[in-house]
């Protein structure tokens, strides 16, 4: 029996799921609309992994319930979901063809042949495959033994993509053309996809919204932009990332609306949020690449001392400490000589854009 989900082509409610005294998904109620990129994020397990099988039915709930395109599929089997899923290994046939491994799944579902050559024949022209059919996977490069994968998934037209960690497996280059890659294919065909990495920088760039999960939780849910701009948790901001915590305290609401608060010597203007009240202690957080290094007699900058540098192309970050004993880090662009002024053991002012500044929350 289906139930109208209001366009979501996948929702779990109050999942949870326990094996035997340790609960890897706790209480998680998530909903996918249909179309979106969403990527499970975090540290090994958090229970990112759990959530997508409980989804493909590799898992039972221990209680809650499971919904593909508002259909309960609690008890429903593995080979009765409408989702198709990539795994890192890739796991092709070694004695098949290409042609035959991305027609594998149309057999089973005993698609007509000439049905069944035409649709491969799309999904390898949109992988960029065409011409490879009579090769065999030890013919491929790793990169593409993992577009004959993405073919074999999307051939079948499921409702859901399911991909857990797919790119882990290739080197560093051939994964950023292959992130791209994939993020072009599901825009094209306009699928859903749940995305399973720990890589940070993966979940940014191929994601319309990511779940940041922590203990079976989800403990942030938002576009990359939102939670990398305003994580709303230490874990968040420092899981996805680099910042800065700074402890501070509320010295009034301005009449502008904003709270004026106080970083040690320095005072700043953020924007007013629940529970800052004028005296609270307040804990906040800025991203190392939002911070200007200034001379250590410069107005309006928190003191600090240069411990080590380290060059990195593109950018210098500096690791500081401040006078508290508190360790901060500073990225700078080297879009001048400027990042070479500075050597361990001098002194700086770190100065805070209060735009850049957010107030993180007791979870």
């Amino acid at each position: 029996m289906s139930t109208d989900m209001g366009g979501m082509d996948v929702v779990l409610r109050h999942v949870t799921k326990a094996f035997g005294s340790v609960v890897a998904v706790n209480d998680l109620t998530l909903e996918i609309p249909r179309g979106l990129f969403l990527s499970l994020l975090g540290p090994s397990g958090c229970g990112k992994t759990t959530t997508l099988r409980l989804i493909a039915g590799f898992e039972q709930p221990s209680g809650g319930d499971v919904f593909i395109q508002g259909r309960r599929v609690n008890l429903v089997p593995v080979y009765r979901r409408d989702f198709s899923m990539v795994f890192q290994n890739f796991a092709l046939f070694p004695h098949m063809t290409v042609a035959n491994n991305v027609a594998f799944g149309l057999r089973m579902r005993r698609v007509p042949p000439r049905e069944r050559d035409t649709r491969v024949q799309e999904a390898l022209a949109l992988v960029h495959l065409a011409g490879f059919e009579d090769r065999y996977p030890k013919q491929l490069s790793g990169g593409q033994q993992q577009r004959v994968a993405l073919a074999r998934a999307i051939v079948v037209r499921p409702t859901v993509l399911l991909l857990d960690e797919p790119l882990g497996s290739l080197d560093k280059k051939l994964r950023e053309e292959m992130q791209v890659e994939l993020r072009q294919l599901q825009r094209a065909i306009g699928i859903t996809a749940v995305f399973v990495t720990h890589d940070q920088e993966e979940a940014l760039t191929l994601s319309d919204r990511v779940a940041i999960m922590n203990g079976g939780r989800i403990e942030q849910m938002g576009t990359p932009r939102e939670l990398y701009e305003h994580p709303a948790t230490d874990f968040v901001a420092n899981f996805l990332g680099v910042s800065n915590i700074f402890e501070g305290r509320v010295i009034a609401r301005q009449e502008d609306g904003a709270a004026r608060i106080a970083i040690g010597p320095v005072q700043l203007s953020i924007g007013w949020e629940p529970g800052l009240e004028p005296g609270a202690p307040v804990r906040v957080a800025v991203r190392p690449e939002k911070i200007r290094l200034g001379l250590p007699d410069e107005p309006g900058g928190l003191p600090a001392s240069l411990r080590h540098v380290v060059y990195l192309g593109a950018t210098t970050h500096f690791y500081l400490e401040g006078p508290d004993g508190a360790s901060l880090v500073v990225h700078v662009q080297n879009v001048s000589p400027d990042t070479g002024l500075w050597a361990p053991g001098d002194w700086v002012s770190c100065h805070l854009e209060p735009r850049s500044v957010f107030v993180l929350r007791k979870r």
